[in-house]
């Protein structure tokens, strides 16, 4: 076979790479750019008047509870399955995070939840498109305009995702997109904050011209890390190099595409300087050629969920992602749920003997909800699903036939183990 199936890729193009060391050379990679077009062309693909690039989807969230200036004793509704940072900036502005637990079978916060925890004091909603799959916004937006709160999307994971045939970001206050490693987008950094309001608008722009010209070092070393990423997670090359480690010394996770920095945990009182950079000249000129390429990519990863979903499906105590019959879901990963008693990292080990690489959740887990007063008893979905999910291989390297491998071996190996 001389192939093996890491977890998560980082998708960078030929064409890409070209662009990467022709403006290295030309001397035009660092200098602060005009981000116009990009934004322009972002805003048109997502179907918003607006679109501001921004430094991070984290930064972009801390702007926008700027704009808001909600009173200290608002509440924030808000999934507590999502990345850990976004807790910390609700909490850097002495807001409370009111968690709703989330739905058993899409993972998302649905509009039922939602609407028995809003009180006098809820200001806004922060919906997180969970793995690619879109929250029910027809009914969110109903709560919305009956209860008169603000709501942000948190497009981080679905950047192309759609509910009813219109793109997610689109539909509430404002929406937040992250461009980091192993995104759907993946300019080396950065993000893009998108909105049909002008003011809201006006206002991340002006405090957006303050910002300065990235630092050449950092943005030379996110693009080292990215390619070597990139040439890593390529099956054939993943085979040869790092499934060895994981192999034969037994290590789960000697190197992870995604990286979670402990900088997200940091409460703060001001924007770190560091956080106020522009987006470079190549950082614009990847992120259109990324966002050119962006359907494509996002439906060869549907394409190769959905040979997972037939080959998997049927196998015992492991449910397959739900897709709703009004959504696109982009499946950026592809995570199985495990009902029972089973040993995950067990089961990661005999799929690493079959060449499949594969990672247990990584945002937020049940035992962090104490640090902001919560108890996961409270949330009993939460709490059963985000230890018993597995995100597997689905892509854009994977061909069908190695889609169809993955499928088939790991409902051997589960049904193996019942």
């Amino acid at each position: 076979m001389l192939k093996a199936y890491p977890r998560h890729s980082v998708d960078i193009t030929s064409i890409e790479y070209w662009k990467i060391f022709s403006m290295l050379f030309l001397g035009k990679m660092f200098k602060g750019a005009c981000a116009l077009r990009f934004e322009k062309l972002f805003a048109g693909y997502i179907g918003t008047f607006y679109a501001v690039a921004i430094p991070s989807a984290r930064l972009g969230l801390y702007l926008l509870f700027k704009y808001f200036n909600f009173p200290k004793d608002a509440e924030i509704l808000i999934t507590p399955f999502t990345h850990q940072s976004i807790f910390t900036v609700i909490k850097s502005f002495g807001f409370k995070p009111v968690f709703v637990d989330i739905d058993e079978k899409t993972y998302n916060t649905s509009p039922s939840a939602v609407k028995a925890k809003i009180n006098e004091k809820t200001k806004l909603l922060i919906l997180t498109h969970m793995w690619g799959q879109p929250c029910d916004m027809e009914g969110f937006m109903r709560l919305k305009n009956k209860y008169g709160f603000n709501i942000i999307e948190d497009c981080a994971m679905a950047c192309g995702a759609e509910f009813s045939g219109q793109k997610v970001g689109s539909f509430g206050d404002a929406s937040i997109f992250s461009f980091g490693k192993a995104k759907a987008i993946s300019t080396f950094g950065g993000g893009m904050l998108c909105t049909n309001e002008k003011k809201i608008n006006d206002f991340v722009r002006n405090t957006s011209k303050t910002f300065k010209d990235n630092k050449p070092l950092p943005l030379i070393l996110s693009i080292i890390n990215c390619m070597i990423a990139n040439i890593l997670t390529r099956p054939r090359m993943f085979y040869l190099t790092l499934y060895p480690v994981l192999r034969f010394f037994n290590i789960r996770d000697p190197y992870n595409p995604i990286e979670h920095k402990k900088e997200s945990l940091d409460i703060l009182e001001n924007i770190p300087e560091s956080w106020k950079v522009r987006m470079s000249n190549l950082q614009v000129a990847i992120g259109i050629k990324q966002l050119e390429d962006l359907d494509k990519h996002n439906n060869k990863r549907i394409a190769n969920s959905l040979v997972l979903d037939k080959t998997i499906q049927g196998s015992e105590n492991v449910s397959v992602p739900v897709c709703l019959p009004e959504s696109k879901h982009i499946y950026l990963y592809y995570a199985l749920f495990i009902e029972g008693d089973y040993d995950m990292n067990g089961i990661r080990e005999i799929l690493i003997k079959f060449g499949i690489d594969s990672q247990l959740n990584e945002l937020t887990t049940p035992e962090q909800l104490k640090i902001f007063g919560a108890n996961a008893d409270d949330y009993p979905v939460f709490k059963k699903i985000a230890k018993r999910l597995l995100i597997i291989p689905n892509g854009i390297y994977l061909t069908q036939k190695d889609a169809e491998y993955v499928g088939t071996s790991c409902k051997r190996i589960f049904n193996s183990i019942r």
